[in-house]
Order: structure tokens, then C-alpha cells, then sequence
């Protein structure tokens, strides 16, 4: 299928691992050049060293998206290597499971920082690129917990307002060609999920299981498909959204679930 993505220069933040660089691989696949982020350098550069392998264009910069002057860096690098940028996808986030009255409130206001004023920083950074070429795409990686609970209390709230936000900007920027959507993940094979210390051991502390015992079973009780996905089927959706194919889609939140959701909404 021809996605009219060839050309097209691409920026995803927190991409050094899991969704975030499955995104980088499919975008280039199809023809993107690649501009990653991420806080850790070497993880940073070991992920744009996987993706020269493959023979695509890109370019690592290390930024904290909690940090506004460095997301104005970020952006200015991305144009001075590529000379435009036309895709943003707002990745960078992380959980954990926590009681919502003993959650530290400075780990909630650090979370926002990095998943919610993180990514309209990005948005407010990127859009005058995007003007230029009267073309845009605002892809922001949301969660399926940002429609129901899922335990991880500040992520939940966080991602549900990065929906709203996602909504809102939509149309802010319907007229001038700027289409912004969300991808909203269910549970996917990543370092949240299979990491140590992550979601797949701190459940199987709670229900007695080893972390990918636990994995397993929450797949079993709560996907209707019965597994986890891969980081390359969020990939393929957000390759999707920023395609010509996607003309008509814009201030949507989008479940990539295994059929996790049950709302009609």
C-alpha cells in the first residue's frame, strides 16, 4: 500500500526501546527519515545503531522531554539535520501500580511533566514546522488505561487527559492541515510490562506468580485475544495515521487492544 510517507521526516520521543522504536523502525520502512529521542545515551544510541544496520536515515538526539529548553533543542536539531519535520510522535511515558492515597505527589507532577506538559510542548514546538508545508501529523501514544482503570493511577489520569488534549488540538489545527489522533495501547510486549520490577512481577507479587506467569494470566482474564501485543502492531497504526490514507482522521483516540476495551466510545 502506498502510504505517501517517503520523504516525510519523523520525530519520536522516548525511542530507544519498545513502542517508541518499533514506531522509528515501520515509519522508516516506509520511507520516513527518523529522528529519536530519549534520556538515556546509551540506550539512545545503541537503537539508532540498530537502525542504520537496516540501511534508514536517522538521527539520535538525547532530551528530556520534562524539560522545555530541551525539547526546543530537540526540535531545532531535527530541522538543521533534515530540514523540515512533518511528524511528531509523542511517545516518552512510563508506570507502575500504586495506591492512589500513598502516591508521592512529586512522582504524579513528574509523571505530567514527562507524558502530558512533555507532549504539548512537542506539539507547541513542532506545529510552525508542520505550517510551513500546510502538512502534519500529531500521533500521541495514549493507553487503553486512559479510557477504564487499570491500577497505575497517575498513568491512567495522565493518559486520559492526553486523550482530551488530543481532541482538543485536533481541532485547533483541522483547518491548516494538521491532523493530531491517538494511539491507544493495550497491554504490548515492552519494558513496562517485561522489565524487572515492572507491571508483569509487581501483578505477580499480587496474585503469587512469576512476572511472565503473570503476564500470561492477566492476557488470559482480560484480552479477548487472549495475549499481549507487539510493539510493532502500535508501529503499524501510527505508519497508518500519518500515512495520506488517514486524510480524513483526525481527534481520535484509537485502541490497538486485543479487544480489551468494552466501551462503545
Amino acid at each position: 500500500m502506498e502510504t505517501g510517507l517517503k520523504g516525510k521526516v519523523a520525530l519520536i520521543t522516548g525511542a530507544s526501546r519498545g513502542i517508541g522504536l518499533a514506531c522509528a523502525r515501520v515509519l522508516a520502512e516506509e520511507g520516513c527519515k527518523v529522528v529519536i529521542c530519549a534520556r538515556e545515551v546509551e540506550a539512545l544510541d545503541k537503537a539508532a545503531g540498530e537502525l542504520k544496520a537496516l540501511g534508514m536515515e536517522v538521527k539520535a538526539i538525547q532530551a528530556d522531554v520534562t524539560k522545555p529548553a530541551e525539547i526546543k533543542s530537540l526540535v531545532a536539531g531535527a530541522v538543521e539535520e533534515f530540514g523540515r519535520l512533518d511528524i511528531l510522535v509523542n511517545n516518552a511515558g512510563r508506570g507502575r501500580l500504586c495506591d492512589m492515597l500513598e502516591l508521592p505527589e512529586e512522582e504524579f507532577r513528574y509523571n505530567m511533566d514527562l507524558m502530558f506538559f512533555g507532549v504539548i510542548e512537542c506539539s507547541k514546538q513542532v506545529i510552525p514546522h508542520m505550517r510551513k508545508h500546510n502538512w502534519g501529523r500529531i500521533i500521541n501514544i495514549s493507553s487503553v488505561f486512559g479510557k477504564q482503570p487499570g491500577g497505575l493511577v497517575d498513568y491512567d489520569a495522565i493518559k486520559a487527559a492526553v486523550i482530551m488534549f488530543t481532541k482538543d488540538l485536533a481541532n485547533r489545527l483541522a483547518g491548516e492541515n494538521i491532523l493530531v489522533n491517538a494511539v491507544c495501547p493495550g497491554p504490548i510486549h515492552t519494558q513496562l510490562w517485561d522489565g524487572p520490577g515492572q507491571l508483569g512481577e509487581q501483578i505477580g507479587k499480587l496474585v503469587g506468580m512469576s512476572g511472565p506467569e503473570a503476564i500470561d494470566w492477566f492476557a488470559k482474564q482480560n484480552i479477548p485475544l487472549g495475549h499481549h501485543g507487539d510493539p510493532e502492531d502500535i508501529g503499524y497504526m501510527v505508519a497508518f495515521l500519518a500515512s495520506d490514507k488517514a486524510k480524513f482522521i483526525t481527534g481520535q483516540a484509537i485502541n490497538v487492544d486485543g479487544g480489551m476495551v468494552k466501551s462503545p466510545i
